[in-house]
């Protein structure tokens, strides 16, 4: 009868066709979690400040103990999601939207406690447009990330933006020999840190994403719309950033040729370090 079908309709729609539930960040499934992964952080930081990089100062000392704690989640998330997707392939590509298991939301937990901790750390010691940049980033990402583990779906789809973080690693690793000095001390290793960098990027990045905004349009109705302007429209800004990234890279590290490398090769890192240092010695002048 109408009566018994209408009974037999669920009061509440399924979680991927309404927004985030968002009174789970204040269950201690949540921020217990993200409590401890913070922490973990801020004592990870804090052991690299006190043995790692004593022979460096000012700016450029700060940089490379920051670079290790991001080389450090890069390793840590990048490998997560690495070994998810080799031990549920069929997983990350067929049941993106409501495969979900506890364990499984750490990662994207862990992740959201090294973005919150690292705009703490840039808040202390750098303000620049890059950092500005850095922050829309974080921003961006704690929102995707929280918009998977509150509602209880699309943890998949979280582990395939982390799989860009295997393209961090090298990314780091490539910032940390830069600034250290060892690119000129050891041109074989940062010659092979750049090769790696550049296929990882497209790899882990580019076609991590295209396949991340295909979904999106495969998904379109079927999911909420907060989902789909997240899969699509974030994914599209994140394609933008990456694409300059790319470019500045490639032209940086000679790919594009010696004659652009040495007129654009400037990286808004190395003219961050200009600044800082130049301002670390106006204050020592003026002391």
């Amino acid at each position: 009868s109408f009566y018994s079908r209408m009974a037999s309709i669920p009061s509440d729609p399924p979680a991927e066709l309404s927004l985030p539930p968002f009174s789970r960040l204040l269950h201690s499934d949540f921020y217990l979690p993200l409590l401890f992964y913070f922490a973990l952080f801020r004592l990870a930081a804090l052991f690299v400040q006190t043995f790692l990089w004593q022979s460096y100062q000012g700016f450029k000392q700060y940089r490379l103990h920051n670079l290790s704690i991001c080389l450090l989640h890069s390793c840590l998330s990048g490998g997560w999601a690495f070994s998810f997707f080799c031990t549920h392939t069929r997983v990350m590509f067929e049941e993106t939207i409501h495969w979900y298991e506890p364990w499984a939301a750490h990662l994207p937990i862990m992740s959201i406690a090294y973005f919150i901790n690292d705009s703490i750390d840039m808040a202390q010691h750098e303000i620049s447009r890059w950092t500005a940049e850095l922050f829309l980033h974080h921003a961006a990402s704690i929102i995707a990330f929280l918009f998977a583990v509150l509602p209880h779906k699309f943890v998949p789809y979280a582990y395939w933006a982390l799989l860009m973080e295997m393209n961090s690693i090298f990314l780091h690793i490539r910032s940390i020999v830069q600034i250290s000095g060892e690119a000129t001390s050891r041109p074989s290793v940062y010659s092979l840190v750049k090769t790696l960098n550049i296929v990882t990027f497209v790899i882990f990045r580019f076609a991590v994403q295209g396949w991340q905004i295909k979904w999106g349009f495969v998904t379109w109705g079927i999911i909420h719309p907060s989902y789909t302007v997240i899969a699509i429209g974030g994914g599209i800004m994140f394609l933008t950033i990456n694409s300059i990234l790319f470019y500045r890279i490639l032209s940086s590290d000679g790919f594009l040729g010696e004659k652009l490398a040495t007129s654009t090769g400037s990286a808004r890192d190395q003219q961050t370090f200009v600044k800082a240092i130049a301002s670390e010695e106006k204050k020592k002048k003026s002391n």
